[in-house]
């Protein structure tokens, strides 16, 4: 049999399309759903939802403030794209084909609708496996039918559980199809879907495809349930798996299999999985068609009256199938005259679903499925749907029956397996096909599903209707049948009593012996279903001999079953062996058969029949036959039994016809309330939409409320008679206001403000329509506010007259702007000055940008560079100095990149206006910063060339001026050393002055290497002291100070002539003689001045007073005479200490506070 459903996991490699169907109570239902949307999910999301076609729908607006995921209502030809999700507009029928959403506008404006059912049919005809169906929170049954065609498709459906829905009629009605696949709370179910398209990737036949795996599972089933799976088709069996492992939150295979050996709940639930409970009436109209006009009437047409027209219908789910067949066989018999008995016999693995096929309800969905002519025949309106009459439910027989793994029924006219064999392996759909063979008569009739067909080599049927899949059983013997390794696994469970008749009867020896000697007998489970049957009960039952699984009272024999319900009624009270006698005629003869029932050790049953006309009559029996009354009693009994019968006659007539009135009025109101269910649903979307929208207007109120409160704006709020509506606390602070005042006019409370002025403002705003905004004072004119006045806003009928008055205090912001405005003033008049230095300045300026283009330039500038001052705009520098480029750019890198000024540094080479002379100038970068970031660079200029020329001149005549004067004062030496070695010449006379001309010497050299103009102290003095008695023997501290030229040549040579008497008379004249000097600027705000302190310490004792020669005068006459200073001597007995104080202007200037400290 060849499957041209979905035989691998994935025929779609489109997105997973997911559609969600709700009605009433929808609205929470959706945001629960969609809260549990994981970042990028991959799922394209579509919400149906029954809306009031008249009333723009405010679902758009409601979700996209509760959820984070992008909403967006569905347009014509919009693609359904993964990530996103679409809402139903009102209004318009949605349906999904080539992956493009598709909108219809209704033919009616009102009317039964069904938008879910709609798009869901769509849903599963463009997508197939790839699409999920959700039923959630609603009334009525919309989505029941949608749900069984993505079934079909593969698909996966979902639906919320009734008790957390708002409304559980359509989660009730999608549930009794037996179509879903997990029924869940709505935070849930988005998480499974994802696990699910996750977990089934993982699960294809070429990742997973060995047989052990597949046996593994199918053996713990087995065990569980008694049913054997293993031969079902692979991407069915695997498709189950991924759901139930998506449910579980298990991803890996071997992890289920753990779990299903450990749970003895999971192997039923994975089986029930199994079982596709998919079916309708009148599934594929047109095929049913052809089996009303062609197949039936041929099978009816062979048979007479007494005959029996057998049809088997395996797995025929909830019995939709069956009673299809029924109103069908029905419809034919009232156009023939023949009536032979109905037996349909109807069976499932599935017991949950025969019960409910027994039952023969069914929600009110079906008005959809059954033409309205059958409907009103052969069903019965209940309160939620409809029930089955009983002449069609007489018809049909259901029981618990598996078509491979038990013997089939037999001399059966028509059977009907639709969609069954599609989920069986090849092997066993060729099985099928032969136990549908054994079963039917010669020239009988087989009926499949659309997506089945014999394979090619298959001879046992012939194509009667190919298209529609009817055939007819091939001429020839029925087929052996040889049942497969699933109707005797070893591991299988049993669930049916094996006891020791059952047993013998499967040796050949056995049942021969037990059905040629022993009397007639039947075999029956608790329930009372047949186990087995001899062969010589054949004509008690209307089957033939072989197991079965259909009750006692269904196939007896008419005549026999009133003595079997009394039998059966005794021996259940009983709990005993009993026994029933029937007396009457059976087959044309008078008879008395014994009936007997024992109970087994299993609690099963044996009925045994016994002939009694041979019998002596000693037993008491129970029923006598008609025979044993009197005639007059009898014949009295059956005139009453026949006035009873005419009159209950006319009372059925009466009632007949009151029946066709009431179903007429039924049907009508039956239409009625579809239109009114239509209408409540759409009326209770509008409902919840509106709830939420008060909610979201209650929290804007309160949020207006705290803002009113909150704010310091005075607000009025007018009508058009100008009498106060309501005003904000802030008004107090100006108006005399109290709660009171609302409805008296404007001008009948005082305030602080001109109210008569105020009233005529907003009668201008009235009559014109044209705000007012202008400046008002309070009467006091120590306040002022901005005042706006604008007439009410609003849209169509809502609209209505009105002013709106707002004051702002605007005192501190006046004060502030004047403030602003002075330093404003200000500003300008220093960046006027600014500008005006700028360009007037002798300093060649120019601003640049960060890439040195030029952004402003001064006249200067514009002269060193030989350039117009407007030509620099735009330009780069090194484009206007091209031979100073390089050092142009290194200038600028650094700047940047250290964000510190450079200052001084010199660049070399020529410039526009020098052509052919290099020119050397000194430079100044600076950083221009605005928040940490520097937008500009400023740049100085000095054309040095003439001053450093002179310089190095300058330079040449002081070195020529030393050199003369060194050269001066080496003459005068060498005659002070003539004279020293002359006769009579005082030595240490000539030594003294040898050494004060050295001194001078060395003074005159440190200028000269200064260019004469300053010489630092501490170069200075150190040399004269410390190069010649060592600086562990000298301590100088004091602060840096630059001395001009005069004060250096004085300073050097008093400092020489203390260190000159330190050698002869004091601390220098021993071996631990020190000297200290130290000084430092004292300014007490009279004038500033230099302190000197001359510490001699370890030095021979000197008697106060002791010293006056020479050295000593010309130290007083050096400081106070050059240096305009005085100098105070104090004898200590450690050692001379001289303080000598002169005025820092004779000196020179500060150059930075260094403090020296030389040991």
């Amino acid at each position: 049999m060849r499957d041209e459903a979905y035989s691998e996991l994935d025929l779609h490699c489109g997105p997973v399309v997911v559609g969600v169907g709700a009605s009433a109570g929808g609205l929470d239902a959706f945001c629960t759903l969609l809260s549990g949307l994981r970042p990028g999910h991959g799922l394209a999301i579509v919400l149906v939802q029954h809306l009031d076609p008249d009333h723009e729908s405010l679902l758009p607006e409601l979700l996209s403030r509760k959820i984070a995921a992008p909403v967006q209502v569905a347009e014509d030809g919009m693609r359904a794209e993964s990530g996103l999700i679409y809402l139903i507009p009102p209004g318009q029928l949605l349906t999904l084909k080539d992956g493009c959403l598709r909108l219809e506008a209704y033919s009616k404006a009102r009317g039964i609708r069904r938008p879910i059912d709609a798009f869901f049919e769509s849903l599963a005809k463009d997508v197939g496996v790839q699409g999920v169906g959700v039923i959630l929170s609603g009334t009525g049954s919309d989505g029941s039918t949608g749900v069984r065609a993505i079934k079909e498709a593969g698909g996966l459906v979902f639906v919320q559980d009734p008790k957390q829905a708002d409304y559980d009629g359509m989660p009730k009605s999608a549930i009794a199809t037996g179509a879903q696949d997990l029924v869940l709370p709505t935070d849930e179910m988005v998480d499974v879907i994802n696990d699910y398209f996750s977990i089934r990737t993982d699960l294809q036949p070429s990742k997973l495809s060995d047989d052990e795996f597949i046996e593994r599972i199918a053996k713990h089933v087995c065990y569980r349930t008694g049913h054997d799976i293993q031969h079902y088709k692979k991407s069915t069996l695997l498709r189950r798996l991924a759901v139930r492992m998506s449910v579980l939150g298990i991803p890996n295979p071997n992890d289920y299999v753990k779990e299903l050996i450990a749970n003895k709940a999971e192997a039923p639930k994975l089986f029930r999985d199994l079982l596709i409970n998919v079916t309708s009436f009148f599934r594929d109209p047109d095929a049913f068609d052809a089996l009303a006009k062609t197949v039936l009437p041929d099978i009816l047409g062979g048979k007479c009256e007494g005959d029996e027209v057998r049809i088997w219908v395996p797995g025929c789910s909830t019995g939709q199938e069956a009673f299809t067949i029924a109103m069908l066989i029905a419809d034919e018999l009232e156009r023939t005259s023949a009536q032979p008995r109905v037996s349909i016999f109807a069976t499932d693995i599935d017991e949950d679903a025969i019960k409910i096929a027994r039952k023969g309800r069914y929600p009110a969905s079906i008005a959809d499925e059954i033409p309205p002519s059958f409907l009103t025949t052969y069903f019965n309106a209940t309160d939620d749907g409809f029930e089955v009459s009983p002449k069609l439910r007489e018809m049909v027989r259901f029981s618990s029956q598996s078509i491979i793994k038990d013997p089939p029924f037999s001399r059966v006219d028509l059977v009907s397996c639709r969609n069954v064999a599609i989920y069986f392996e090849p092997d066993l759909q060729d099985f099928a096909l032969s136990v549908f063979h054994y079963a039917l008569n010669e020239g009988g009739h087989l009926f499949l599903g659309p997506s089945e067909m014999p394979r090619n080599n298959n001879q046992l049927f012939a194509p009667n209707n190919s298209r529609l899949r009817l055939y007819r059983r091939s001429k020839g013997p029925a087929q052996r049948l040889n049942f497969p390794a699933t109707s005797a696994s070893p591991y299988c469970a049993r669930t049916e009593p094996e006891d020791a008749l059952r047993q013998a009867s499967r040796e050949p020896y056995a049942r021969t012996l037990i059905d040629k000697i022993a009397p007639p007998f039947i075999v029956a489970d608790k329930a009372g279903n047949l186990i087995y049957t001899s062969e010589r009960a054949v004509p008690y039952f209307r089957i033939k001999p072989g197991s079965t699984r259909l009750g006692l009272t269904q196939l007896i024999v008419a005549e026999l079953e009133p003595a079997l319900r009394r039998l059966l009624a005794s021996a259940e009270r009983d709990g005993e062996r009993c026994e029933q006698e029937y007396r009457g005629k059976f087959a044309g003869k008078d008879v008395r058969i014994l009936l007997s029932l024992e109970f087994l050790e299993d609690r099963s049953r044996l009925l045994v029949i016994e002939d009694r006309l041979d019998l002596v009559e000693h037993r008491e029996v129970v029923v006598a036959g008609v025979g044993s009354l009197d005639d007059s009693y009898v014949q009295g009994i059956e005139a009453e039994l026949e006035n009873a019968r005419e009159t209950i006659r006319t009372t059925v007539e009466e009632l007949e016809t009151s029946n066709e009135e009431l179903k007429s009025s039924n049907e009508e109101m039956m239409s009625m309330n579809e239109e009114l269910q239509s209408g409540n649903e759409e009326l209770s979307t509008t409902n919840e939409e509106l709830q939420s929208k008060v909610a979201e207007l209650r929290e804007a109120n309160d949020d207006l409320a705290n803002l009113m409160g909150s704010t310091d704006v005075i607000t009025l709020f007018l009508d058009d008679d100008l009498r106060l509506r309501f005003f904000t606390p802030g008004s107090q602070c100006v108006f005399r206001f109290v709660d009171a005042n609302c409805g008296r006019r404007i001008d009948d409370i005082g305030g602080d403000i001109d109210t008569a002025y105020l009233r005529a403002r907003c009668r201008e705003v009235l009559t014109s329509g044209v705000p007012i905004n202008e400046e008002v004072e309070t009467n006091s004119r120590d306040r002022r506010y901005a005042l706006k006045i604008l007439g009410y806003s609003g849209d169509g009928a809502s609209r209505r007259r009105g002013i709106v008055c707002t004051m702002t205090g605007i005192t501190e912001l006046r004060q502030a702007v004047s403030a602003a405005e002075a330093e404003r003033r200000v500003s300008q008049r220093s960046l006027a000055e600014i500008e005006q230095l700028y360009f007037v300045s002798p300093q060649a300026m120019a601003l640049t940008s960060p890439d040195t283009t030029y952004l402003r330039v001064n006249r200067q500038m514009a002269e060193i560079n030989g350039r117009d001052a407007a030509a620099h705009f735009g330009e780069k520098m090194r484009d206007i100095v091209p031979d100073l480029g390089e050092q142009i750019d290194a200038a600028f890198k650094t700047v940047l990149s250290e964000g510190e000024p450079i200052v001084g540094l010199h660049m070399e080479g020529e410039t526009a206006a020098h052509a052919g002379d290099r020119r050397l100038f000194s430079t100044d970068w600076y950083p221009v910063r605005i928040d940490d970031e520097i937008v500009a660079v400023g740049v100085n200029f000095r054309d040095i060339t003439e001053q450093t020329e002179m310089q190095a001149e300058l330079r040449r005549m002081m070195q020529e001026l030393q050199h003369r004067v060194k050269n001066m004062l080496s003459n005068v030496l060498a005659l002070v050393s003539r004279a020293r070695r002359e006769a009579g010449a005082d030595v240490s006379v000539l030594d003294t002055l040898a050494a004060r001309i050295r001194a001078l010497s060395q003074t005159h050299k440190l200028l000269t290497k200064e260019n004469w103009r300053a010489a630092d102290i501490y170069a200075l003095i150190e040399p004269e002291l410390t190069h010649v008695y060592g600086v562990e023997r000298v301590n100088l501290a004091g602060p840096r100070i630059e001395l001009n030229a005069r004060a250096a040549v004085a300073l050097g040579m008093a400092i020489h002539e203390l260190a000159t008497n330190a050698v002869k008379y004091g601390a220098f004249s021993q071996g631990g003689g020190r000297v200290s000097l130290s000084w430092m600027r004292i300014d007490d705000g009279t004038a500033e001045r230099v302190v000197f302190r001359r510490i001699e310490s370890g030095g021979p004792a000197v008697p106060s007073g002791s010293g006056s020669g020479f050295g000593s005068q010309l130290i007083a006459s050096t400081i106070t005479g050059s240096l305009h200073g005085s100098v105070e001597t104090d004898w200590l007995p450690d050692g001379l200490v001289v303080e000598m104080t002169v005025p820092f202007e004779t000196l020179g200037k500060k150059k930075e506070e260094v403090v020296y400290d030389v040991f």
